[in-house]
């Protein structure tokens, strides 16, 4: 995953930061209470270690500041650990249980297809419309 893992204290700060960014509001948590700056803070950086440097610059410029301003002199002055910090929170967000069921979705699933079964918009009349239609084209101007 990454050479050294981040350390509680980076952890805590990274937490104050994802709750500014993903505060809780009506059925949905905030960030800190799904454990984004835990386990899933973890396994975004596992999928996207490229991210680690970033991430770590970015803490380092925050601190000291609420996240407030921190967050918003870090959007002027380095993009690049900015959107490190708000993917590596949003992703950690979305991949909580909590927060996909709050929002309805299940997960990604199979999708069931028959490559023999005939599309529906065949069939239906959906197509009927364009085919009376004709073909509808503007012609290019010829350059040669």
């Amino acid at each position: 995953m990454m050479g050294t893992p981040l350390s509680q204290d980076e952890r805590q700060l990274f937490k104050s930061l994802a709750d500014y960014l993903i505060p809780a509001s009506g059925k949905m948590p905030s960030a800190s209470a799904v454990g984004v700056h835990e386990a899933l803070l973890d396994s975004v950086l596992a999928a996207r270690p490229d991210l680690v440097d970033d991430l770590r610059r970015g803490l380092d410029a925050c601190r000291g500041s609420t996240a407030s301003e921190a967050l918003n002199a870090l959007m002027k002055a380095d993009g690049g650990a900015f959107q490190a910090i708000s993917l590596a929170a949003s992703g950690g967000y979305y991949m909580a249980a909590e927060v996909r069921s709050a929002l309805g979705y299940p997960g990604q699933g199979e999708a069931a297809y028959d490559p023999h079964d005939t599309p529906t918009y065949l069939t239906n009349g959906m197509i009927e419309r364009v085919v009376r239609r004709g073909t509808l084209y503007r012609p290019t101007i010829r350059t040669t």
